[in-house]
């Protein structure tokens, strides 16, 4: 087998897992092309600060999400634009007709 196609393979097999979580698919959807602080993404995914970050780091690692500090607050944006983004129209129409 091909090196290379097996490099391919094995970072494909890293989004895929990255993508096995509802939690972190949410975390794609409403960061989109934002960037914002861990507590307001907790807050909108209606979890917990500490499983947020380690959601947020693990997306960090595999380099779909950056981060950058500004005193205290830790900012996260999405790298990978193109991961989800397709489906996050339907989080977005689901959250209009919610308030509706």
């Amino acid at each position: 087998m091909d090196a290379r196609l097996f490099l391919q393979a094995q970072e494909q097999a890293q989004y895929c897992q990255v993508f096995s979580n509802a939690r972190r698919i949410l975390i794609l959807w409403v960061l989109g092309k934002d960037e914002m602080t861990v507590s307001d993404i907790a807050s909108k995914v209606g979890a917990s600060l500490q499983n947020t970050s380690q959601h947020l780091r693990l997306m960090r690692d595999r380099d779909i999400l950056s981060s950058r500090r500004d005193g205290q607050a830790i900012y996260y944006r999405v790298v990978k634009n193109d991961c989800l983004m397709d489906r996050k129209s339907n989080y977005e129409q689901k959250l209009v007709e919610k308030k509706t």
